[in-house]
């Protein structure tokens, strides 16, 4: 009886652990999880667990308990009718590229995703961009943060 509840709860642990932020082995696990929050005002922990330091304190001064732009940056949009979303990546040592794809109202877009891993191997989202939506977007210029990344 013990046993098969340790195991239940261990596979429950393997199932939802790449769902949650900062679990990821793989820089697509991480957007992913992002992409499935109900809401883009984190807590400070959930934040930190999401995007690289500098991204990270950036976004919580600009949006003090609220999201920190007036878009959903995992689409590009403030109104959204998403379909087919597709999530893909490419690795380059301790940097990624990932990128999901997705129509939005029956157009195609996509937002690309800059990825970092931390020194304890985690990965971080370090930017977010477009230039396949209503206009083009750069979420690190958006919050003025230099091009190099503090992981």
């Amino acid at each position: 009886m013990i046993r098969t509840a340790i195991c239940a709860a261990a596979a429950a642990v393997v199932l939802l652990g790449p769902a949650m932020a900062g679990a990821a082995d793989e820089p697509k696990d991480l957007v992913g999880s992002i992409y499935t929050e109900t809401s883009l005002a984190f807590a400070p922990a959930k934040s930190a667990s999401y995007f690289s330091k500098d991204l990270d304190a950036a976004m919580r001064a600009r949006g003090a308990g609220r999201r920190p732009v007036d878009f959903d940056y995992r689409y590009g949009y403030k109104n959204l009718r998403i379909s087919g979303l597709e999530i893909l990546q490419e690795i380059d040592n301790d940097l990624a590229r990932v990128v999901a794809v997705f129509k939005n109202h029956g157009r195609a877009n996509s937002v690309d995703w800059t990825m970092c891993r931390r020194p304890d191997g985690e990965w971080r989202i370090a930017d977010a961009s477009s230039n396949t939506g209503e206009q083009e977007w750069d979420l690190r210029r958006m919050m003025n943060l230099s091009t190099r990344i503090v992981c």
